[in-house]
């Protein structure tokens, strides 16, 4: 039997509908299920142990629905597959694991100077740290929310001189804006920030733009979407690693698949564990009936 997670809250209140079409989908095909709301459920691990007749999970929820997952629940506890689907203002996470079909994802941690996180996706601080303040605080989220408040913060962020150090190695640059640290391919909505990045092992891409006006940054984050900002390279590093620090001259907001910290002025990240994940993908399904 599915045990279908879903979060209320997710895509500003909007994900009923979505709820509603995998659960008609389920009823179609005749698939045993139990839907439950994140909301509903205290503690997870023992909700899972009180039912062991529930074989998968279908987690429903964005980006921010995921982390909560994997801040919150022993996933390692969790004996059942554990399935991903679509229902969020933010996907980034699952257009990256769809290319995959399922895979051992290499969950991050995040320690800052006041306190620690994991990430599934991936995560950034400074300006890309403001743009997902405004998104979460914006009251009319939609498709162009993440796009109108990138430029709120153009208008806003001063640009920084940023020490990073990847493996060891220390880098430094001048009049930094975007400083991410991904997991997966994709940000803000489906931009393809590092195109060569691989969940599945422990290394992570660093982005960073700097060196850059105003005016120029929104030519490099236009070029983000296709992933050709690449050609840049005097103003877009690569850099690629395990183990990962940055530290920002000032304090500054972060944040880790879109949930956001403030006060923020050091990050160190590392590889934390391993877990299967399945991108939900009903063509799989299509012949799958009750048992």
């Amino acid at each position: 039997m599915f045990l279908i997670v879903h979060n209320p809250l997710s895509s500003n209140k909007k994900s009923k509908k979505t709820t509603l079409k995998y659960v008609n989908f389920f009823k179609k095909k005749h698939i045993p299920f139990r839907l439950r709301s994140t909301l509903k459920i205290k503690d997870f691990n023992d909700y899972l142990e009180k039912n062991n007749h529930i074989t998968d999970i279908l987690y429903l929820g964005g980006d921010g629905s995921i982390n909560y997952l994997i801040n919150n629940v022993d996933i390692q506890k969790i004996k059942q597959n554990i399935y991903l689907g679509k229902s969020g203002s933010g996907n980034d996470f699952l257009r990256t694991l769809k290319k995959y079909g399922k895979a051992e994802i290499m969950i991050g941690e995040a320690k800052t100077n006041i306190g620690s996180t994991k990430f599934i996706n991936g995560c950034g601080l400074g300006f890309d740290g403001l743009v997902c303040h405004y998104v979460n605080n914006d009251s009319k989220k939609g498709k162009l929310s993440y796009f109108i408040n990138v430029f709120r913060a153009i208008m806003k962020y001063q640009p920084v001189e940023l020490d990073l150090v990847v493996d060891g190695k220390e880098y430094h640059y001048k009049k930094v804006f975007v400083s991410a640290i991904q997991n997966g391919i994709y940000f803000g909505g489906g931009m393809k920030v590092t195109p060569t990045a691989d969940p599945t092992d422990e290394e992570y891409v660093v982005c960073v733009a700097h060196n850059l006006s105003k005016l120029f940054l929104q030519l490099v984050l236009v070029t983000i979407y296709p992933g050709w900002h690449k050609i840049f390279k005097k103003k877009v590093a690569i850099l690629k690693g395990t183990n990962i620090s940055i530290l920002h001259p000032t304090e500054t907001y972060f944040q880790a698949d879109g949930e956001v910290m403030g006060n923020i002025s050091k990050v160190e990240i590392k590889p934390f564990e391993k877990r299967m994940f399945y991108a939900f993908n009903k063509k799989e399904f299509k012949n799958k009936s009750a048992t």
